[in-house]
């Protein structure tokens, strides 16, 4: 009987005290972001790379570059380039694309391949790629196999 009043007496005095803390907190690192899951707030910088080089319609990145530009890496017929286009202002006027060199790589490159519309389905005859579809339902574009065919 004792021993219950005494637990009893150390529960009421431990009552509305914040435990202490011996340790700092385990943090947990976020997992960076995949380019492709910000594709909608990404898309007026892809259409303005695209509009310089309207070949190469196939994107393996999109993202930030730094605080002022966003960099895509695109390709086709005509090659494998590299644009940067302003943050403040992604249109065709401020959008400046060079040849691809393959030397600076972005962390997340290559996780998805966007296809923009239109044109056909890029999976030609070895698979359907996945449609991608905006707000409206309006095809804008696929996810092709990264692994191809």
């Amino acid at each position: 009987m004792r021993f219950v009043i005494a637990a009893a007496a150390l529960a009421l005095a431990a009552c509305g005290q914040a435990p202490t803390q011996t340790e700092e907190p385990f943090a947990v690192a976020a997992a960076p972001v995949r380019w492709e899951t910000r594709l909608s707030e990404l898309l007026p910088y892809i259409d303005a790379c695209i509009a310089k080089s309207p070949e190469t319609r196939w994107v393996s990145y999109a993202g930030l570059l730094n605080d002022s530009e966003v960099a895509v890496r695109l390709g086709g017929a005509s090659g494998q380039f590299v644009c940067t286009v302003p943050t403040a202002n992604p249109i065709v006027a401020n959008a400046a694309i060079v040849p691809d060199d393959e030397t600076v790589a972005f962390e997340g490159e290559g996780s998805a391949i966007f296809v923009r519309g239109p044109g056909e389905n890029p999976g030609g005859q070895c698979y359907q790629a996945e449609e991608v579809r905006n707000a409206d339902g309006e095809l804008i574009g696929w996810w092709a196999d990264p692994h191809g065919c």
